[in-house]
């Protein structure tokens, strides 16, 4: 048996699709020890294009390199793979990166990969699952990974083959029980404002009609791509327009402003303390959304970076 260390790869299509597939035809191969986390990186070299998707598959497999390439080429083509532009766009590349067995040198294959100790998109996900693998003369993956530090990669989901929605069912989960906490709260030492009410009291119905207004912004911008889920509804497209134009996640921060406004208006101590934990609890939920948008669209870390604000325009 050999081991083998395979780099993926895949900046076209449905890239995360692509990368599934690819592992699931190579444990046909042999047997997958390992399959690392999902990263997405920015193209090195070749024409414009898109942010790929990078992952590493550990196999062991009675078969020889030549044979391995052979069987990963075909992978490739199947997946749509057209060699038309060196170092192009590609639905999904294959690399053997590292073997447990000597090393390769032939015209048609090199192991480990001439470039591998330079590619930090290699090097990062190979050492999650094989540090010690060799990647040039006497280096490990570990020891070249030190060396390309200065090169950007973003760990997008630490689990991601097979996985299912449980992470995203947790995530509503613990929405809905803030929430509901935060209604008891308000019901507990909350009360109606009097004839004299208090300048705290009025903020509070300030900002609950403020955030009354970007819910029902956020809401009429997404139309069917509304969902609780900390994911995108299926077949949906990425909404750039209306407040999303000012704000990537408004629909999170209209609600807290609800809840805030409310506690206010009412007087609730525990209200307002919960709608803060509430916001807290928003503002890490986006950021697990957004890799997960990450994945499903290209080009959102563009959008990112054009629309700096996550939850409430102009401000935060």
């Amino acid at each position: 048996m050999t081991t083998y260390a395979i780099a993926l790869g895949s900046n076209q299509g449905d890239r995360a699709q692509h990368l599934r597939v690819a592992v699931e035809e190579i444990g046909r191969l042999g047997d997958v020890s390992a399959v690392s986390g999902l990263y997405e990186t920015a193209p090195i070299g070749g024409p414009e294009q898109g942010p790929y998707l990078n992952a590493v598959v550990v196999v062991a497999a009675n078969l020889g390199p030549n044979e391995v390439l052979g069987r990963l080429q075909a992978i490739e083509k199947a997946r749509g793979r057209e060699r038309t532009v060196h170092w192009g766009p590609r639905t999904l590349d294959l690399d053997i990166v590292a073997t447990d067995d000597g090393t390769v040198d032939t015209a048609e294959l090199q192991i480990p990969h001439p470039r591998a100790s330079e590619r930090r998109f290699v090097l990062e996900p190979l050492c999650e699952v094989w540090p010690e693998a060799v990647v040039a003369d006497g280096l490990t993956a570990a020891e070249a990974r030190d060396l390309v530090n200065d090169q950007e990669v973003d760990l997008l989901l630490p689990t991601w083959v097979g996985a299912g929605g449980e992470q995203g069912r947790w995530w509503v989960a613990a929405q809905l029980t803030l929430l509901l906490a935060t209604t008891i709260g308000i019901a507990y030492d909350g009360s109606l404002p009097d004839d004299r009410a208090a300048p705290v009291r009025i903020a509070g119905g300030l900002v609950l009609v403020l955030g009354g207004a970007l819910v029902l912004a956020a809401a009429r911008s997404l139309g069917g791509a509304l969902t609780i889920m900390p994911e995108p509804a299926p077949g949906s497209n990425l909404v750039e327009n209306g407040v999303y134009a000012h704000a990537r996640h408004p629909m999170y921060g209209g609600v807290s402003l609800v809840m805030l406004g409310v506690s206010l208006l009412l007087a609730s101590v525990t209200g307002a303390v919960s709608s803060f934990a509430l916001f807290a609890f928003f503002w890490a939920k986006s950021g697990y959304e957004e890799r997960r948008l990450r994945i499903v669209y290209p080009w959102y870390t563009a959008y990112r970076r054009r629309v700096r604000r996550r939850m409430l325009p102009y401000l935060l």
